[in-house]
């Protein structure tokens, strides 16, 4: 038994907010979503699951917890999410990198 109207045309509709016409059409897997876990994976198994940043005594980070993908050019500034454009590094490292990424825009 339709009981509420259609939010777009007021057409009583038994399940949901919308009649057929106008219900929103929604994926199941979204290309962001799916690229996005897709770019993390192959940076981080690039990596070798270990993080990437390196000291300025040139030591490498030997974490391999709490890994995250950052972009070396971001998206918004015309960067891609081929694994090319992309460097592992733990959450510590991801968050100073975010931090004088920042700053250096700020101060340029």
């Amino acid at each position: 038994m339709p009981s509420r109207p259609c939010l777009q045309c007021g057409r009583l509709v038994a399940k949901g907010s919308y009649c057929a016409r106008h219900e929103p059409r929604r994926e199941r897997n979204t290309p962001g979503r799916t690229g996005a876990a897709a770019f993390r994976a192959a940076v981080i198994s690039q990596a070798g699951l270990r993080c990437q940043w390196v000291n300025s005594e040139g030591v490498r980070c030997s974490t391999t917890t709490s890994l995250e993908a950052h972009h070396k050019v971001p998206l918004a500034q015309g960067g891609s999410s081929r694994p090319e454009n992309g460097v592992a590094l733990c959450r510590r490292h991801h968050r100073l990198i975010e931090r004088l990424t920042n700053e250096a825009r700020k101060a340029g």
